[in-house]
């Protein structure tokens, strides 16, 4: 399943996607976004993998799209003698939009591990995941204005709805590096560890996750993004909808039992 850009290895239930340009501090380049996506649509169908992480080898977890991208690059070249319309349906957005999507939209939880510089596009690569943890290596930014570019990976949807849109706006407008402490203010990390400690400390929670009832968390991820466009009245409704297919569910019979017996529980997705 490993590519030549990402290598992709599971540890029980949980898939681990690594980015593995370290050369190239994770850049990420037209081949990266294509086994991206190829690899998020078959954790997707693989019933095994019950929660995704993704890193980045070496020291940086991505520095954003590859300078061969932009004006005077190797793919930039070609980019660069196109109108708007024609760069607007380029490869490089529909690949943006397919891959950011597919992590958002991918069923199962996915946790961004965070091990150090997180710029560009690969800043919105974390906060397209459900859940980031870092170390104090870990610092992010926008920097796209530093280039005269709007931020086409999604950032100006992605930064407001997690940080607020005053935080979200000072680092669109200026490009300034977010620290890990900020980041864990502004809720852009959930937790900072230290950094001998990251891998382990985020495959203890993906454990934790993956132990849970498959189905209840496939809604409540769905819920959570899909509430966040809808008015508390709909939630609601939705919410009796989702309640009533996990009571209907082998797994909730499984909870209550082990509940009972004073035992761990073993849910099965069903």
């Amino acid at each position: 399943m490993s590519g030549e850009t990402i290598l992709i290895k599971k540890e029980g239930k949980i898939a681990i996607i690594t980015l593995n340009r370290p050369e190239r501090r994770n850049a990420i380049n037209r081949q990266m976004m294509e086994e991206l996506i190829t690899a998020i649509e078959e954790m997707s169908f693989d019933e095994e993998v019950r929660v995704v992480m993704l890193t980045g080898a070496g020291k940086a977890f991505c520095s954003g799209a590859d300078v061969d991208l932009m004006a005077g690059g190797k793919e930039g070249e070609v980019l660069g003698e196109q109108d708007v319309e024609a760069l607007r349906r380029s490869y490089v957005f529909v690949a943006a939009k397919k891959l950011i999507l597919g992590l958002r939209k991918l069923e199962k939880p996915t946790v961004a591990v965070v091990n150090g510089v997180c710029v560009g596009a690969g800043f919105d690569l974390a906060l397209a995941c459900d859940l980031r943890l870092g170390s104090q290596n870990t610092t992010f930014m926008c920097g796209f204005v530093k280039i005269g570019l709007f931020p086409g990976f999604g950032a100006t949807w992605l930064y407001p709805r997690i940080m607020g849109s005053g935080k979200a706006l000072e680092l669109l407008y200026t490009g300034d590096a977010l620290s890990a402490e900020d980041a864990e203010r502004v809720g852009v990390l959930n937790k900072i560890v230290p950094a001998a400690d990251l891998d382990k400390e985020a495959l203890v929670l993906a454990q934790k996750i993956a132990a849970g009832p498959p189905i209840a968390l496939r809604l409540m991820k769905a819920q959570v993004y899909e509430g966040l466009n809808m008015d508390l009245e709909m939630a609601l409704g939705h919410a009796a909808m989702c309640e009533a297919i996990t009571l209907a569910s082998q797994d909730h019979k499984e909870g209550v039992a082990a509940l009972r017996e004073k035992r761990n529980p073993n849910f099965k997705g069903q």
